[in-house]
C-alpha cells in the first residue's frame, strides 16, 4: 500500500507547463465527452474512464484522482440541475461511482512503463497487459454502477435479477468499449513522445 501512496505527482512532473496543460486537456474531455450533457451534440463516446485510467498511466496523486471525481460530480449536478431531473442521474447509487473510477486510476498506475531499452516484445507486452487492465477495470466499473443503480435506484423493484441482467447486457460492450480508443491513442502519443525526445533534445545541444 505504501508503494502507491508514495507514487509521485505525475509523469510528467519534470515539466509543470505539460502537466498543466495535459491535466487540463483531460478535463476538457470529459466536460466535452461526458453523457447526457456534451457528447450526443458532438457524437463522441464518454471519455470519463478513459480519463481516469490515463490518470493513472500518468502517475498522477490520490489527490489528482480526488479532483476529476469532483469534475465529474459537478458535471453532472450542473446538468441535472439544468435539465430539472435530479433523480435521473442521482441517486442513492449514484456514490458507487467512485469505485468504478478508482478501479481505472489503479489499473492505469499499475501498467504501461515504457523505458528506452524495451524490446519489441516488451512494448507488444505492455501495450497487451495494459489492455488488459484497461478491460478488466472497465467490467469492475460497469457491474458496479449498473448492480448499485439495480439494487439502490428504487426503479427495477419490479424485475428480478435474472431479468435486470437480461435487460443490461447488451450495454456491457459499449460500455467497456468505450475507452478504448482514448486509452490507445493516449499510450501511442506517450510512446512516441518518449522516444522521440531524446532525439529533440540531442538535436537541440548540437546546435548550440
Amino acid at each position: 500500500m505504501s508503494k502507491i501512496i508514495s507514487i509521485p505527482t505525475s509523469r510528467l512532473a519534470g515539466s509543470r507547463p505539460l502537466t498543466v496543460g495535459v491535466f487540463a486537456l483531460l478535463a476538457l474531455l470529459m466536460i466535452a465527452t461526458r453523457p447526457y450533457h456534451f457528447a450526443s451534440a458532438l457524437n463522441l463516446p464518454s471519455a470519463s474512464l478513459a480519463v481516469f485510467f490515463i490518470c493513472g498511466l500518468l502517475r498522477s496523486s490520490h489527490r489528482m484522482f480526488a479532483a476529476f471525481f469532483a469534475l465529474s460530480v459537478l458535471i453532472d449536478l450542473a446538468s441535472s440541475y439544468a435539465r430539472g431531473a435530479f433523480g435521473d442521474c442521482i441517486t442513492p447509487s449514484y456514490p458507487f461511482l467512485v469505485v468504478g473510477y478508482y478501479a481505472m486510476w489503479w489499473a492505469g498506475l499499475r501498467c504501461f512503463h515504457v523505458t528506452q531499452a524495451m524490446t519489441i516484445t516488451d512494448w507488444t507486452r505492455q501495450y497487451a497487459f495494459s489492455l488488459f487492465m484497461l478491460w478488466s477495470a472497465s467490467s469492475v466499473a460497469f457491474l458496479t454502477s449498473n448492480g448499485s443503480y439495480y439494487w439502490l435506484s428504487g426503479k427495477f423493484a419490479e424485475l428480478s435479477l435474472g431479468q435486470y441482467v437480461d435487460r443490461v447486457a447488451q450495454y456491457y460492450m459499449p460500455y467497456v468499449q468505450s475507452p478504448f480508443a482514448y486509452v490507445i491513442l493516449a499510450m501511442l502519443i506517450a510512446s512516441g513522445c518518449h522516444y522521440l525526445l531524446p532525439t529533440w533534445q540531442r538535436r537541440a545541444q548540437s546546435d548550440e
